[in-house]
């Protein structure tokens, strides 16, 4: 499935929640409540009343702290887990992987530089490339796969088998090509898995490619009126990326072990 959708009121709730919630919000005007409770100074609560009311105020329209809250907001119904170590990967993930992250620093970069509140679109590119990550941790699952897998070698036992095979249904000769077809169409649905990997990764980093373009001429002219436009369009992104992880995890789950056959 994809993400789930995180509208504006989802953001001012956690963000109201971020605020009041605060512990630098919450411990000053406690302290200053002992104190009234000390010193028997009632006009001390209006003081933590009002102190209370500032901080959180503060705090809410802070665009740093809208900007991280967003982000956990955005990324909150994602699966748990580590961040994914780009160095571990195969060169060709890497790379993909690797130019994501780079289109991201750049979109931050530009959303900084054009001061202007961009906490949705932000907050949603950094879900979309810790979707990415995962896809890529699974393109490696299946990408190491399909290296210990030899289809010609295969094919030319199948054929060998298939010419030795008997009549009988629990003939080994039988058996045995049942179980190499099985391999094979496993190896080519994998396959396309991975195609399909790149071929989506890499029109995803040239959309956020374009994204960061935007970015940078609604800064330049001082108009944020296209965020939720393209926030919608990095949403969009995230579904299909969050359904080519899932596509990848059930071919990868689906696929036989590899025989002894099958290799050098």
């Amino acid at each position: 499935m994809a993400g789930k959708e995180i509208t504006r009121t989802d953001l001012r709730r956690a963000l109201a929640v971020n605020a009041l919630t605060k512990p630098v919000n919450v411990l000053v005007p406690a302290a200053v409540v002992v104190a009234a409770v000390i010193i028997g100074a009632w006009w001390l609560w209006v003081v933590a009343i009002v102190v209370f009311a500032v901080l959180c105020a503060q705090t809410f329209f802070d665009e740093d702290e809208a900007e991280r809250v967003g982000e956990r907001t955005y990324a909150g119904d994602l699966p748990p887990g580590p961040r994914v170590d780009s160095r571990k990967l195969a060169p060709p993930i890497r790379a993909q992987l690797d130019a994501a992250l780079s289109e991201q620093k750049r979109i931050r970069d530009a959303i900084d530089a054009a001061a202007l509140p961009f906490a949705d679109l932000g907050a949603e590119v950094t879900a979309l490339v810790r979707e990415m990550e995962r896809t890529a941790a699974r393109a490696q699952l299946v990408y190491e796969y399909l290296a210990g897998l030899y289809p010609d070698r295969i094919e030319a036992r199948l054929r060998e088998l298939r010419a030795a095979a008997g009549t009988g249904p629990d003939d080994p000769a039988r058996t045995t090509a049942d179980a190499l077809e099985e391999q094979l169409a496993a190896y080519r649905d994998m396959r396309r898995q991975v195609e399909r990997y790149f071929a989506e990764m890499e029109q995803t980093v040239a959309a956020l490619s374009t994204i960061h373009a935007q970015i940078v001429r609604m800064g330049v002219t001082a108009d944020a009126g296209g965020e939720e436009e393209l926030t919608g369009r990095v949403r969009d992104l995230r579904g299909k990326v969050t359904a080519l992880t899932e596509g990848i995890g059930e071919a990868y789950e689906e696929a036989p072990d590899t025989p002894a056959s099958s290799g050098p």
